[in-house]
């Protein structure tokens, strides 16, 4: 199985050295992207080649879905989480001793509709909520807007720093690093943790897998179809299975659509609310039924709520000290 990582020079010297450090059984090739618009020229070079592609964070991905006009191969990005974003906010507050993050630019906010400063939002809880509108207003740009975003908020880090209107600078931008360093401007990158590199490989190789297991099953379809106008009995029962099994990937393409899951995890969620009461999750029961951690099980229920797909409905003791447990609703069309 081959892999090819996009990804900016910037970024490759941290993740290719941990992907080394894995045992994945598969072909890793990395490939350097200089731009957004370069990303998806790579894509279209290469989707020939290579079983399945990992880019480094959503908007690139987006910059290639824009590019491909529709993905032959699947596509799973690796992007900073709110817990990444937090620790970078705590070392900037530590370093440059600015409690508020007054005094930096922070290229998220112009992603995101809200005239309010960052702290305003980390104050009331509502950080991902803003990330939830970033990545929601990313996916809806072209990819001439994307370009044009990318230059100006380079542009915009390099003339606060040269007028004296910043003390330093954040930025989730890999590929705009280098312009930034070499401008002088103190900055301040939000990498993506390990664990994060290790679930979105994890995920991709899934989605290969699923991807190759519907190419089969599209061509048993089709043999029992053949043999159906042959008249064969039993032709029905193939026919069924196909049925629903288009109806599950519809499913699972509106859930990952919707919340930015990958196709496989929306599938593996579809799987675990089929047998649990949907009028009372928790992150316990979640956790359970997919076999992941509670604080992984949270995560998820944040950005199911961010997307709409589960609405807190109360709160409950677990009897244990700490806060009360929230208990949620599903609502999935």
């Amino acid at each position: 199985m081959k892999i090819a990582v996009i990804i900016t020079r910037y970024l490759k010297d941290y993740v290719e050295p941990y992907f080394h450090t894995l045992s994945i059984g598969c072909e890793l090739s990395f490939f350097i992207y200089e731009n957004f618009a370069h990303a998806g020229e790579l894509y279209m070079q290469l989707k020939n080649t290579y079983d399945g592609f990992l880019v480094s964070g959503p908007v690139p991905r987006a910059a290639i879905c824009r590019r491909a006009c529709g993905l032959t191969k699947p596509v799973v990005s690796f992007g900073s989480n709110a817990l990444c974003y937090y620790e970078t906010f705590f070392q900037v507050q530590y370093k440059e001793r600015d409690l508020y993050l007054e005094e930096g630019y922070f290229d998220l906010m112009e992603w995101f509709p809200g005239a309010e400063p960052l702290y305003h939002y980390l104050e009331l809880g509502e950080f991902n909520r803003v990330l939830y509108e970033v990545y929601k207003n990313t996916s809806s740009y072209s990819l001439e807007q994307l370009c044009d975003m990318e230059e100006k908020i380079k542009s915009k880090h390099i003339r606060l720093w040269n007028e004296g209107k910043i003390r330093y600078s954040v930025t989730r931008f890999s590929n705009i690093m280098p312009d930034l360093l070499k401008n002088g401007v103190k900055t301040y990158f939000i990498y993506p943790k390990q664990e994060i590199l290790q679930e979105s490989l994890a995920m991709l190789l899934q989605d290969i897998h699923l991807k190759t297991m519907l190419h089969t099953q599209n061509a048993i379809t089709a043999l029992n179809e053949q043999i159906s106008d042959k008249d064969y009995s039993g032709s029905m029962g193939m026919s069924g299975t196909s049925g629903s099994l288009t109806g599950k990937k519809k499913q699972c393409e509106l859930l990952a659509r919707k919340t930015g899951l990958s196709f496989t995890y929306a599938g593996r969620l579809l799987d675990a609310l089929a047998l649990m009461d949907c009028n009372h999750i928790t992150s316990q029961s979640l956790a359970e039924a997919l076999h992941i951690t509670i604080r992984s099980a949270n995560r998820l229920l944040t950005k199911l709520s961010a997307a709409g797909i589960v609405k807190e409905i109360n709160q409950q003791h677990n009897f244990t000290r700490g806060r009360p447990e929230k208990v949620y609703r599903i609502f999935i069309e």
